[in-house]
């Protein structure tokens, strides 16, 4: 029984921390939205890859600044996902008695973003290779920063280690 809800408990944090991640991106997506023109969003779900691109090319022209937002907000979804989703780990952990990774969360997240950024920015609304690639190394950059700042790799150092099967509590 343990098992299975240490399994629904990592299921239920990764769900939240998609939550957290869609939540502070669309936030800020209306945020920067008041600086710029409406994205056509009926016209792009209405055409076809050739036609979007070509709506998204000529959105950047009239917007240039418009994708320097989209790289801020998609990263910093994600940031605040990893940031809790680190802070939440528990260390030790009541399953297996040893130190819990806090990086497997943060990893799933991350995963699951930068696909997501994919799907978006090559499918939904494609921005091109380029603008893809800084968006996903973004993300990356500011998950890892997030994950530093969650105190990731502390979580096993010093105090708060566990080295031993004395050192953990089961209280």
């Amino acid at each position: 029984m343990k098992k299975l809800m240490f399994v629904l408990r990592s299921v239920g944090l990764t769900i939240v921390g998609v939550v957290i991640a869609v939540v502070v991106t669309s936030v800020l997506h209306q945020f920067f939205s008041l600086f710029f023109d409406p994205l056509p969003v009926a016209d792009l779900a209405a055409a076809d890859w050739s036609s979007r691109t070509e709506l998204m090319n000529q959105y950047m022209l009239d917007n240039p600044s418009a994708v320097y937002t989209m790289l801020v907000e998609h990263a910093f979804g994600a940031g605040f996902a990893v940031y809790w989703s680190v802070r939440t780990a528990q260390v030790p952990s009541w399953r297996t008695y040893k130190g819990a990774k806090p990086f497997t969360g943060a990893i799933v997240l991350v995963a699951l973003w930068v696909w997501g950024n994919l799907q978006n920015d090559l499918v939904s609304i494609p921005v091109g290779i380029s603008w893809t690639v800084a968006d996903v190394i973004t993300t990356l950059l500011i998950s890892l920063l997030a994950f530093l700042l969650a105190g990731g790799f502390r979580k096993h150092e010093g105090p708060a280690s566990v080295t031993s099967d004395e050192d953990v509590y089961r209280g």
